[in-house]
């Protein structure tokens, strides 16, 4: 809802553009790379918080959810600044510090409420510590985290609770309904190998895809460098570390539970620990190698070994970040072009599945809509040459499974239109002409549509 209401915002002012539209998660993607860089600072140092942020910025995950205009980037934004004032607010209890956690609390659940994973592993931690105040009131742990026993950490979560159901009011009966549906639907629905964990792992291990044979082996490596990176971050500040890696496996257990499908999305927030954890392994056997080599008779080599390590990060990152830009998020303005450049005018062109709601909604709405076999049916009546658009294929062909067993039977896939989006390829058919088609014209107008787009 935050989103709809920046998006619109933006929109009003500066008009009606895809850069609007995506203008507030541009703003909020740069304001969580100044709170994870100042978190880090803080929390572990300077040359980690620099080494993190410079990964960060050149990040595909970071970048992609920078230009997609969705509030991802803001729920990035009020997890980490929420931490940041929850660590405050644990050490030096005040009426401010806690007031802005509050605040921040209701932005990140008014911006999506899978933010409400992330608060609940800010609650378990609280509590954890505010019981061990309470054994151990005289203790180490009772004066190093005041807020644990303070008044004031109540108000603050009590704050951000009330905010969180006065703003969303309004739609609490279409929350119910909504949350039950894909609760008790997604074991059937198309969707349903989502529930399982092992799929988000390996929709992560696809994006690594860009880098070749060596993908198993960055894999492996950086696997290895994040559990140093962790080791290091827990001894340097407990408390960041038990937030996240509290949070990481009760979000899993928590969509497990109510059944929701674990989009690789939901554990984004956690963007900025993974490569603070990263960074942290990387300079640690930087500096181990370092140590190696001064022993050696290449020791004037040494002090390369930073800049060598650092070099190869980014250009790893880099090679992933190129993908960004090869094509769009989703290329449906690039079919409905296609389509338009090779329809003749008596064609009729039509749209199925997830793919009618943009098509028809926004960029050709003059276009009927296929929602059953009768409909095509109608299309292709008196032999007409029909042009079908879909995105999202496998959801399609489970959901429209009648209507995509016939366009199989009787339709051509001329293009495949490539995007960024996980599984969001857009595919064109056209109904089977009496005269093979020209392959020429149709690769020629693919690169002419992308032109003009």
């Amino acid at each position: 809802m935050f989103y709809s209401l920046q998006a619109k915002a933006s929109v009003e002012l500066f008009g009606e553009s895809a850069s609007a539209l995506r203008l507030p998660a541009l703003i909020m993607g740069m304001a969580s790379l100044v709170l994870i860089w100042w978190l880090a600072r803080k929390e572990v140092g300077r040359a980690p918080a620099l080494v993190t942020l410079l990964l960060l910025t050149l990040s595909y995950h970071h970048v992609w959810f920078t230009q997609n205009a969705r509030g991802y980037t803001g729920l990035l934004t009020w997890t980490t600044a929420a931490t940041i004032l929850l660590m405050a607010g644990l050490r030096r209890p005040t009426w401010r510090g806690w007031t802005g956690y509050g605040l921040c609390l209701a932005a990140g659940m008014y911006t999506h409420l899978s933010a409400g994973f992330f608060f609940v592993a800010h609650g378990v931690v609280f509590a954890v510590l505010a019981a061990l105040a309470l054994l151990q009131r005289q203790g180490k742990l009772a004066r190093n985290y005041p807020g644990a026993s303070s008044i004031r950490s109540y108000y603050g979560f009590a704050l951000g609770g009330l905010l969180t159901l006065l703003v969303h009011l309004p739609m609490l009966e279409q929350i119910q309904s909504s949350v039950g549906k894909v609760s008790s639907g997604s074991s059937v629905s198309a969707m349903a190998e989502w529930n399982n964990p092992l799929r988000t792992l390996q929709e992560f291990a696809g994006s690594l895809d860009a880098l070749g044979p060596l993908a198993p082996y960055a894999l492996i490596g950086g696997l290895l460098v994040l559990i140093l990176g962790a080791v290091l971050v827990t001894r340097r500040s407990p408390l960041l570390a038990a937030i996240y890696l509290t949070q990481i496996p009760l979000s899993l257990a928590l969509l497990v539970a109510l059944s929701f499908r674990i989009w690789p999305r939901y554990f984004f927030v956690d963007i900025g620990f993974i490569f603070l954890c990263a960074s942290m392994g990387a300079l640690a056997i930087v500096r181990w190698a370092e140590g190696m080599v001064r022993r050696t008779p290449l020791r004037a080599l040494a002090p390369a070994a930073l800049p060598a390590a650092i070099a190869l990060m980014v250009g790893a990152s880099s090679i992933l970040l190129i993908r960004n830009y090869e094509h769009p998020k989703q290329d449906l303005e690039g079919a409905v072009r296609l389509v338009v450049k090779l329809r003749q005018p008596q064609d009729a062109a039509t749209s199925v599945g997830l793919a009618i709601e943009p098509v028809h909604g926004f960029f050709a709405p003059d276009w009927p809509v296929t929602r059953s076999t009768a409909d095509l049916d109608r299309l292709l009546e008196g032999g007409r040459t029909v042009w079908l658009i879909t995105a999202f294929e496998s959801h399609t062909r489970t959901t429209q499974a009648a209507i995509m067993r016939e366009v199989d039977t009787r339709f051509d896939k001329i293009a495949i239109l490539q995007g960024t989006l996980g599984g969001g390829n857009v595919q064109v058919y056209r109904s089977r002409p009496t005269a093979p088609l020209n392959d020429a014209r149709i690769a020629a107008s693919i690169s002419a549509a992308r032109d003009r787009r």
